[in-house]
């Protein structure tokens, strides 16, 4: 397993993404407090990951502006959305990570992948080692439906195959949250992207 988690960081790094390597929730917590300045105004993907961390309340004590839909009203949730597409700075992570270093997201709304693809200059992903696959894009998505689509459904109270019995539903799934899936092969230009690459377990 080392050989691989060493092989997916090479990789990263060639494809253009910094990484940061911790070892704990803490250590990613501390790692990004050092490197989002007070005050810059922060957008945040739904991610079990980062809230592990418990960076988001930090952030907001150093002066940040963070942008996030955790315990948001739902008629606010739209105008989060929006502001974190724009902010200084965007926080979120990946579903998976391939051998080779590509980062995976498949996402129900498309908000995280549309501030990936298009939006604030400077994307943090925090992610743990235990998202790393031994294969390409499709041994990534195979992950993705089998490990962290069940328990987001059921975290989120949508009615899946998948919640129920750990099996994806494919196109028969009128409930999918499976609806845009992105690989990111190489840093877009003219962006800044930075994995914190967390060995102990965060998110699904």
């Amino acid at each position: 397993m080392d050989a691989l988690i060493q092989q997916a960081v090479s990789g990263m790094r060639a494809n253009g993404f910094e990484v940061a390597e911790v070892r704990t929730a803490m250590e990613a917590r501390d790692y990004l407090l050092a490197h989002i300045a007070p005050g810059k105004s922060v957008g945040v993907g739904g991610s079990v990951s980062v809230r592990d961390t418990g960076v988001l309340p930090a952030l907001e004590q150093q002066g940040c502006k963070v942008y996030t839909s955790w315990g948001a009203k739902p008629e606010d949730i739209p105008t989060i959305r929006q502001n974190s597409r724009t902010a200084d700075v965007y926080l979120c992570s990946a579903n998976a990570v391939t051998r080779a270093g590509k980062l995976v997201l498949v996402d129900g709304l498309g908000n995280r992948v549309g501030a990936v693809c298009d939006g604030p200059r400077e994307v943090f992903f925090v992610i743990s080692h235990s998202k790393v696959v031994d294969g390409g894009i499709n041994t990534a998505v195979a992950r993705i439906k089998k490990t962290a689509c069940p328990q987001n459904t059921r975290r989120l109270g949508i009615d899946t195959p998948c919640a129920h019995t750990g099996n994806c539903g494919g196109d028969a799934c009128e409930n999918s949250i499976c609806r845009l899936t992105l690989t990111v092969d190489r840093v877009p230009r003219n962006r800044k992207m930075t994995v914190v690459f967390v060995e102990e377990a965060l998110g699904y």
